[in-house]
């Protein structure tokens, strides 16, 4: 029985709904995630397979795909009857400029600042100064890991103290913290997702994976450098990770043999 035939996983029903599942966003999810270098492809037919079981037809995904590849993320080429889709060099790099943020258990360290703007500066050339990641605290001050770069004038002072609370709160708005709590509850336990079938299997761990993008991609650095394991996103994180490492990816051999 192909995996297009099989009955959906009741594993897999509380992820279904647990966000929204943007049809050119879970396209960039499988992309990244089954091809490991620049050269890889999946063809079309592949792509459908992984995407049916998620309730996604053929017409959504080829709408999708050409949005990709009219803005510069995905690229195609025929290869017999079939088109094989990759990333352009474009989507590769921006995939490859957030791996560790999706995939890596913990955020690397790196300072954090308060940085104050000059008072010369107006908002709109004080945001445009700032990491796309920053928190902006008011009209003149921010937040900002890493190492800053062309805010010679600006104020900078490392953050060592334990945030208070209101600080907690804007590093991770509620609704955030909520979107985190209810992704870790729709995981499935990890010994009831690996007695699924290796196909099903490898479709799980897609459908995960793209929720878990999905939040991690909604904010920097920030809340794991300065709440460490005390927030919502780190206790997903400790769900979320062991089944990424256990599930299988989809398999491209087998997907653009198929």
């Amino acid at each position: 029985m192909s995996l297009d035939d099989a009955p959906l996983s009741p594993l897999m029903a509380p992820l279904l709904t647990a966000g929204p599942l943007k049809v050119w966003s879970v396209a960039v999810t499988i992309l990244g995630d089954a091809c490991q270098t620049p050269q890889d492809f999946i063809l079309g037919r592949g792509l459908d397979h992984l995407m049916r079981p998620l309730g996604i037809t053929n017409q959504a995904l080829r709408v999708a795909l050409h949005r990709l590849k009219r803005d510069g993320w995905v690229e195609a080429e025929k290869q017999g009857r079939s088109s094989a889709y990759r990333l352009t060099q474009q989507g590769w790099a921006s995939t490859e400029g957030v791996r560790p943020r999706i995939y890596g258990a913990d955020v690397p360290a790196q300072p954090v600042w308060m940085a104050l703007a000059p008072p010369d500066l107006n908002s709109a050339e004080m945001e445009d100064l700032l990491p796309a990641d920053a928190l902006r605290l008011s009209p003149r001050s921010a937040i900002l890991a890493g190492q800053p770069e062309g805010l010679e004038d600006w104020v900078l002072t490392p953050m060592q103290a334990t945030p208070p609370k209101w600080l907690r709160e804007a590093l991770v708005p509620q609704e955030l913290a909520q979107d985190y709590q209810t992704l870790a509850a729709a995981c499935p336990d990890l010994m009831e997702a690996q007695a699924l079938s290796e196909e099903t299997q490898a479709v799980l761990r897609l459908l995960i994976l793209h929720h878990w993008r999905r939040l991690r991609l909604r904010h920097g650095a920030l809340p794991d450098l300065m709440l460490g394991r005390e927030w919502s996103g780190a206790e997903a994180a400790q769900r979320i990770m062991p089944l990424l490492t256990a599930l299988p990816r989809a398999d491209l051999s087998r997907l653009n043999a198929a």
